[in-house]
C-alpha cells in the first residue's frame, strides 16, 4: 500500500478530544482494545494501521489484518483506502480462513510436510453438506443429522487438542468429525475449518514457520477478537505472546454473538490480562443516544461504565401488535419506516434497519416491502443470492460499470486487486498482466446502467472470467455463489428484472431500506432501528442455558446499538411454532427490562 503521512495525522488529530483513543493510537507494544459500540473503534484501527505502516514498517515488510467476515474486511480496506492507503501485496486483510490458506498452508504446509490434497482444493457447502451427511449417517444410522449439525461444528472448534479427555470421552461428535474428515481428504478437498486447524498446526508445530511469519508480518493486527475463537486465541499466543510479533487487537466481549461458531468471549479479556499487553478501554459512544446507551445496557444485565458523546437523548418505543408478526410487520412498513422518513429532514431509506431473527421473518418482511413498493437490499441466508467475496466483487464491479467509473468509486484499482487475490496460485507477472487485461477490457466494453443484469453475467462468462475461476481449485464454493446468482437472474426468478445498476446499489444502501437479521446487522449503524418478533421464547429461546441466555442478551444489545437516534420494539406475546402451534408467553424479559430503565 502507498501511503499518506499528511492523511492519516490528520485523522488522528480527532483522537486528541478523546484521551484513550489516543493511547490506542500511540501504543508501541502489544495493545488489546477494547471497544464499546459506537466508540470509534474501525477508525482507531485504520489510522493506528495506517501509521504503522508508515512508521512502525520498512519495506517491503508488512502487516497482517485478521477480521471476522469478508464483509469487515471490505469495510477496512474502504476505510484504508479514505486514508489514501492503497491495496499491495505489503498488507493482508482478510479472514482468518483467508490467512491461514493463502498466508500459512499454501507457502509452508508441503514444506513441513503437511498431508495436504495436491493440488489444494477448497470443498463448496454443498459438498461439505454431503461429506457431513454421509458421516453422521455412518456414524449415529438413527438420527438425523440436521439437528447435529451445530454441535459438530461447535465442537469440531473448541476442542483443538485430540489426545484430551474431552475429545477421547466423546463418543457422539468426535467419530463423526474423523469420519467427515477421511471423506474430505479422500476427495482431495479440505473446508474452511480445516484451513484454521492445519494453519495453527503450521505454525504450532513449526519454529520455522512462525520466524517465516514474523519476517513478512512483524505487526499482526485482529479486528472483532471476540468472534475468531479458539484457534486464533491459540496463534495469537504462538505468534505474538511467545513469538515476538507486534499485536494490535480490538473488538468487545460484550458484542460477541457467534458463540454457534466456537467464539468464546472470555479470551478477549484473557488476552487483554497477559502481562506486557497494554489494555485501553473505549467507552465513549459517538453513534447512540443517551437513552438509547442506557436502555440497551439494562439488557445486558451488567453495569457498564458507557456514555453518550454528546447531549442526544434518542428514544426507545415498545409496540405492541396483537395480530402478531403480520401486524408487526404492517406496522414497521406502512407506518414506521414512512414516520421514520418524515421526522427528520435528509433522512433516507439507507437510514432504517429493520431487524429480525431468521430468514423467515426476512423473507415475511421482503413480501410486504414488495407490496407496499418500498426498495430494499436484504442481509440473510434468504437473500435471493450468496453474499460471498465473489458476489460482493462483482456488486463492485457493477457499480464501477453503472457510472462509478467516472468518479472512481469504486477505485478500479481495488476491482484489479481483489480480482488478482482470487489467484494466489498465479505469481508470474506476465500471467498477471493477462489477469488483469482480461477483467479491465470486460469492464470497459460494458459499462451501462440499464443493461439487464442476466446479459451482464453471461458477458462475465463469454469474456472467460468464469473460466478462470472455474480453475482455481481455492474458489469452488464462489463457483456456486456465482452459478447462483446467474439462476436468480432468470425470467421468472427474483432479479430478473433487475438491471447492472439495481445490482451495484446492492452494496450500497442509501436509497433502499435494510432488512437484516440480528445476527447480520452486527458492525452496521443507522438512524432508526425496528426489531420484529421480540417474545419469549424466541428471544430468549425456550428452555435456554444459562449460557445460551448470556448470549441472547448480547444479541439484543447488539440490535439495539445499531441505533443513532431510535429504537422500535414490535412484540406480540404470542407466536406460531412448529407444526402451526401457538405459544403464549407474553413479550420477551429482555424487553420487559429495557423498558423499564426507559420508565425510570
Amino acid at each position: 500500500m502507498s501511503l499518506n503521512k499528511a492523511k492519516y495525522t490528520e485523522a488522528a488529530k480527532e483522537f486528541e478530544s478523546n484521551r484513550r483513543q489516543l493511547a490506542a493510537y500511540d501504543s508501541k507494544g502489544h495493545c488489546v482494545v477494547l471497544a464499546g459500540p459506537g466508540s470509534g473503534k474501525t477508525k482507531v484501527l485504520t489510522t493506528k494501521l495506517a501509521r504503522m505502516l508508515a512508521e512502525d514498517v520498512k519495506t517491503p515488510h508488512g502487516i497482517a489484518c485478521i477480521t471476522y467476515s469478508n464483509q469487515c474486511a471490505k469495510e477496512l480496506k474502504k476505510r484504508l483506502g479514505a486514508l489514501l492507503v492503497e491495496q499491495s501485496a505489503r498488507v493482508f486483510i482478510g479472514t482468518m480462513h483467508s490467512f491461514c490458506l493463502r498466508e500459512v498452508i499454501m507457502p509452508y504446509g508441503k514444506l513441513a510436510g503437511l498431508p495436504l490434497p495436491q493440488p489444494l482444493k477448497v470443498a463448496s457447502v454443498s459438498k461439505q453438506h454431503s461429506y457431513f451427511t454421509e458421516a453422521f449417517s455412518k456414524i449415529h444410522p438413527d438420527e438425523n443429522p440436521k439437528y447435529r449439525k451445530t454441535a459438530f461444528d461447535e465442537f469440531r472448534r473448541i476442542v483443538l487438542d485430540r489426545a484430551s479427555a474431552d475429545w477421547i470421552n466423546d463418543d457422539g461428535v468426535a467419530p463423526v468429525i474423523v469420519e467427515y474428515e477421511r471423506l474430505m481428504f479422500q476427495a482431495g478437498e479440505i473446508d474452511f475449518d480445516a484451513m484454521s486447524l492445519y494453519g495453527l498446526r503450521l505454525i504450532q508445530e513449526n519454529e520455522w514457520v512462525r520466524k517465516a511469519l514474523k519476517a513478512k508480518y512483524p505487526i499482526l493486527a485482529i479486528d472483532e477478537y471476540q468472534d475468531l475463537g479458539v484457534p486464533l486465541h491459540d496463534m495469537v499466543n504462538y505468534l505474538c505472546i511467545e513469538g515476538g510479533i507486534r499485536l494490535f487487537a480490538v473488538g468487545d466481549p460484550d458484542q460477541s454473538i457467534y458463540g454457534f461458531t466456537g467464539a468464546r468471549p472470555a479470551l478477549m479479556n484473557e488476552l487483554a490480562d497477559v502481562e506486557g499487553v497494554q489494555r485501553v478501554r473505549l467507552r465513549l459512544n459517538y453513534r447512540s443516544g443517551k437513552s438509547i446507551i442506557n436502555a440497551s445496557t439494562a439488557a445486558l444485565a451488567e453495569t457498564r461504565d458507557f456514555e453518550a458523546s454528546d447531549d442526544k437523548e434518542g428514544v426507545v418505543i415498545d409496540h405492541k401488535c396483537i395480530g402478531g408478526l403480520d401486524e408487526q410487520i404492517s406496522l414497521a412498513i406502512n407506518n414506521l419506516v414512512p414516520e421514520a422518513l418524515a421526522r427528520r429532514e435528509g433522512r433516507r431509506l439507507g437510514d432504517i434497519g429493520v431487524l429480525y431473527l431468521d430468514r423467515h421473518g426476512g423473507a415475511a418482511v421482503a413480501h410486504a416491502a414488495n407490496q407496499a413498493g418500498v426498495e430494499y437490499v436484504r442481509f440473510d441466508q434468504g437473500n435471493p443470492y450468496p453474499r460471498t467475496p465473489a458476489t460482493g466483487w462483482l456488486e463492485e464491479c457493477a457499480s464501477w460499470c453503472a457510472g462509478g467509473w467516472r468518479d472512481g468509486e469504486p477505485p478500479l484499482s481495488n476491482l484489479l486487486w481483489q480480482w488478482r487475490s482470487f489467484f494466489p496460485q498465479i505469481s508470474k507477472e506476465t500471467e498477471i498482466r493477462q489477469l488483469r487485461r482480461g477483467l479491465v477490457s470486460f469492464l470497459y466494453s460494458n459499462r451501462g446502467a440499464d443493461t439487464r443484469l442476466r446479459d451482464w453475467i453471461k458477458t462475465f462468462g463469454d469474456a472467460g472470467l468464469f473460466t478462470m475461476i472455474r480453475s482455481e481449485p481455492t474458489m469452488a464454493d464462489e463457483v456456486e455463489s456465482i452459478r447462483a446468482l446467474y439462476e436468480v437472474c432468470k425470467d421468472g426468478q427474483p432479479l430478473a428484472g433487475y438491471s447492472v445498476a439495481n445490482f451495484g446499489g446492492q452494496h450500497i444502501s442509501k436509497d433502499r431500506l435494510n432488512l437484516t437479521t440480528i445476527h447480520s446487522s452486527k458492525g452496521l449503524e443507522y438512524d432508526v432501528v425496528i426489531m420484529l418478533g421480540l417474545e419469549a421464547g424466541r428471544i430468549p429461546r425456550y428452555n435456554a442455558t444459562e449460557l445460551q441466555i448470556k448470549e441472547s442478551r448480547r444479541l439484543f444489545y447488539v440490535a439495539m446499538t445499531r441505533a443513532r437516534h431510535e429504537v422500535h420494539l414490535l412484540w406480540s406475546g404470542w407466536y406460531e411454532g412448529a407444526g402451526g402451534r401457538i405459544f403464549r408467553n407474553g413479550r420477551s424479559s429482555f424487553v420487559d427490562e429495557v423498558m423499564s430503565d426507559v420508565k425510570d
